[in-house]
């Protein structure tokens, strides 16, 4: 009998040792960009041009990443004053602590290669912003960068700077993890 017991609560600490550590992908509506409104433009997706800042924002239904059937495309025209002023943020806020590592993973590219592009994390809390620059390919391309967060707060969220004029980006995929 001890022999049995000792055996389930190794099991039960091996399942929850294993579900402690183990990446999850955050439960995100519409975050491979393929929900589109009447509108036509994707559901979860604010684009954003200030202080000027020129870009048409579009959705591509040819040239996706291969098993998709639509992509965020951006044709950037001029870009503002600051990074952030050309952007795309998905507005699916989600929860985190101070110190979660959190893995953002996306498909893009550039028309010609090259195009700088800015993922940005950041929450309600003042100094929370975090950055990680992107040379995309002329190909559809995987990247995924893990940041640790900054800041407890249930308002954690990503965006992505474009930040090349004169170009058009793609993104697609994209994906949440901690």
């Amino acid at each position: 009998m001890k022999l049995t017991t000792k055996l389930i609560l190794a099991l039960f600490t091996i399942f929850f040792y294993n579900d402690s550590f183990s990446q999850k992908t955050l439960e995100l509506k519409n975050s491979n960009l393929e929900g589109v409104s009447p509108e036509g433009k994707f559901w979860w997706w604010n684009d954003v041009t200030r202080k000027g800042a020129d870009a048409t924002f579009s959705v591509e239904d040819f040239d996706t990443n291969p098993g998709s059937q639509k992509a965020l495309k951006v044709q950037t025209h001029r870009l503002g004053e600051k990074g952030y002023h050309l952007s795309s943020q998905f507005n699916q806020k989600f929860k985190g602590k101070e110190g979660d590592a959190v893995t953002i993973t996306f498909h893009a590219k550039n028309k010609d290669g090259g195009g700088k592009m800015k993922l940005v994390i950041q929450s309600d809390v003042q100094g929370s912003y975090q950055g990680k620059d992107f040379i995309l390919s002329e190909d559809w391309t995987k990247y995924s960068h893990t940041f640790n967060l900054k800041s407890n707060s249930s308002n954690q969220a990503i965006r992505f700077w474009y930040m090349t004029q004169g170009t058009e980006f793609f993104l697609d995929d994209v994906s949440i993890s901690k």
